[in-house]
């Protein structure tokens, strides 16, 4: 059955995605029209196409072009490309070894871009180091380099796999609101380097696919790159939530902004996170505490500035919840201990 209220994205993706082709002359009148787009609509925030008139634009592309790249790249990614790197990813035994496949794959097949996986221990990230400057200023090849690791790996995994961040090496765009229906994990802009990461301990899980369940993934493939599945979990709108407000405001909102937001009040997010066996207090201080281990390990901030940050009063009080959360005091875990 479908669903009765579709997924809508502003038509600013719309543009973003035919940027490229838009700049080597391509006509795609014929395109839009096929896809059910009205060609005169203003491809702006204010106006909406749905996931499946996206989808069937994406696919109306690449048939079109030739180019599962859509244009982005100095050289076509031809039909088949996709499919290949899959493939070469299905070949390894853990998803690690699988990640390492596919970036290695697109690498061979394209020469703007050289991916890099770097593991620390505790994530493994992908980041994306082009080597075309036209390329790079292109938002969209970010965005779609991004999904298409996360999703392929989560395919490869069962479905759950869920990204620990994503950072973009550009500034929120205007519709940054809406990245989260995309991109739903820890959001950041303006990023030295956009990459993807992931918790290195579950990728070392196994491969749990493999080539029989190839061709209906690529049946679905376009429309699942695109539409995550829609939150249904109360526990899970909470966590998208927070992770948004805090990649726009750098804020973790309190119970009371949080159902405002949900559009329930306080006593009823509550009822419906017990009854999934959850609380709004413990999913916070969860995306606290792994930002303050990230913050941690990744940059020398003073601990008085690091609890500013994730709303604490005071250092002594972060601390305390700090240990209360891992067992470990903050500077333990700065030095590595």
């Amino acid at each position: 059955m479908s669903n009765p209220t579709p997924v809508v994205f502003p038509a600013v993706f719309v543009a973003s995605l035919l940027v490229a082709a838009r700049e080597r002359g391509i006509e795609l009148e014929g395109f839009l029209r096929a896809a059910g787009i009205d060609p005169q609509m203003s491809l702006d925030q204010e106006h909406h196409v749905t996931a499946d008139q996206y989808a069937a634009l994406l696919r109306k592309l690449i048939a079109g072009l030739d180019d599962e790249g859509f244009a982005l790249f100095s050289r076509k990614l031809r039909r088949g490309s996709f499919a290949l790197m899959v493939r070469s990813a299905l070949a390894s035994g853990t998803l690690v070894g699988a990640l390492y496949e596919f970036t290695h794959t697109l690498r061979l097949l394209q020469d703007d871009l050289n991916p890099i996986l770097l593991d620390d221990g505790r994530h493994v990230r992908v980041e994306l180091h082009f080597t075309t400057p036209e390329v790079q200023a292109r938002h969209f090849a970010h965005e779609l380099l991004v999904r298409l690791i996360w999703r392929v790996m989560a395919w490869l995994e069962g479905g759950r796999l869920r990204g620990v961040r994503i950072d973009f090496a550009f500034p929120p765009p205007g519709y940054a609101g809406e990245y989260p229906k995309v991109f739903p994990c820890e959001l950041n802009f303006s990023a030295p380097v956009s990459a993807i990461w992931f918790d290195s301990q579950t990728l070392q899980a196994p491969v749990r696919r493999d080539i029989s369940l190839l061709r209906d993934y690529l049946d679905k493939a376009l429309l699942d790159l695109l539409v995550p599945t829609i939150p249904t979990r109360t526990s899970d709108k909470v966590r998208v939530y927070l992770r948004v407000e805090h990649a726009r405001r750098s804020a973790w909102p309190d119970l009371e902004q949080t159902s405002a937001a949900l559009h329930c009040s306080a006593s009823s997010l509550q009822r419906h996170l017990a009854q999934e066996g959850a609380s709004f207090q413990n999913i916070r201080d969860n995306l606290r505490r792994n930002w303050a281990i990230y913050r941690l390990q990744t940059t020398q901030l003073p601990i008085p500035v690091l609890a500013e940050e994730l709303g604490f009063a005071d250092s002594a009080s972060f601390q305390r919840a700090f240990k209360r959360w891992t067992g470990q005091t903050p500077g333990q875990v700065r030095k590595g201990v």
